[in-house]
């Protein structure tokens, strides 16, 4: 019964810890809850090496998930990330494309579990 108890106790401690940094990681703009705008400040400011207030395809790809992309999408997987991203088409990702969300991402509702009958 003793060791129930403390594992319990354990679960909802850690449980309780997670919701708090979750929170408070929200506040500060972390991860993928912040705010997009001050996400693609944040890149630009520290990316953008000629200080032009916009990315290049080559300043774009030393982001620190362009290893993550290349890894899990081939060596297309930036070219296509930047593209996707750079509506105008003038080899530029701006503070606006930056914030929006590529075609095809963050349509919230759609996608996985979409259309399966309901059990």
């Amino acid at each position: 019964m003793k060791k129930f108890l403390v594992v319990a106790t354990t679960l909802v401690a850690g449980f309780a810890i997670g919701l708090a940094q979750a929170d408070e990681g929200k506040e500060k703009g972390k991860g993928k809850g912040g705010d997009p705008v001050k996400r693609a400040e944040g890149m630009i400011k520290s990316l953008d090496k000629d200080g032009n207030g916009t990315l290049s395809k080559e300043e774009f790809a030393a982001n620190p998930n362009a290893a993550k992309m290349k890894e899990k999408g081939g060596d297309g997987a930036i070219d296509k990330a930047f593209a996707a991203r750079d509506t105008n088409k003038d080899g530029q990702l701006d503070k606006a494309e930056l914030s929006t969300p590529p075609k095809g991402k963050g349509d919230k509702g759609k996608g996985k579990g979409e259309g399966k009958p309901k059990a």
